[in-house]
Parts: C-alpha cells; sequence; structure tokens
C-alpha cells in the first residue's frame, strides 16, 4: 500500500488533477496500470520509479530558476506600491 500512497502524492504534485492519464503517458504505462499502482493492486516497477524520480527532480530544478525571478517580481511590485502610497500622501 505505500506505493499507492506514494505513487498518488506524485502524480498530484506533478500533474494536479487529473493525474493518471498524463502520468501514464509519461511512464508508457496503460492508464489501467496506474490506475492499479493507485489503488494498490499492483506493485509499482522499478523502471516507473526511476522515471518518476528523474521527473521529479527536473520539475524541482525548473521550479528552484523560478523562485529568484518571483522574488524580484515581488520586490519590483513592492516597491511600487511603497511609491503609491508616497505619492497620494504628500
Amino acid at each position: 500500500m505505500v506505493d499507492a500512497t506514494l505513487i498518488t502524492a506524485v502524480g498530484r504534485a506533478l500533474w494536479g488533477e487529473p493525474w493518471k492519464g498524463p502520468m501514464a503517458e509519461a511512464v508508457r504505462h496503460p492508464k489501467s496500470a496506474v490506475g492499479d499502482w493507485a489503488r494498490g493492486r499492483l506493485a509499482v516497477p522499478a523502471g516507473v520509479w526511476s522515471e518518476l524520480h528523474a521527473l521529479v527532480r527536473q520539475r524541482r530544478r525548473e521550479l528552484k530558476s523560478l523562485v529568484p525571478r518571483i522574488q524580484r517580481m515581488h520586490d519590483d511590485a513592492l516597491e511600487r506600491t511603497v511609491e503609491q502610497t508616497r505619492s497620494h500622501t504628500v
């Protein structure tokens, strides 16, 4: 059952809802197999875990690269807000 819990968590993290179809396509297995993994009927093959591990690592790199850009946009927006507030109070 541990497979079922983790495969569901990974699917939702990578693809949101619904996740089974996109996962099936990504790991090149039938959607019915993904459903069986999620219900605990079948164990997830080692090769699928390897593919999911690579996908999670790639997503992590993509998200990590966004952090400084988001921070800059936040800081710029905050600065604009402060400037607008000052111009309206002066």
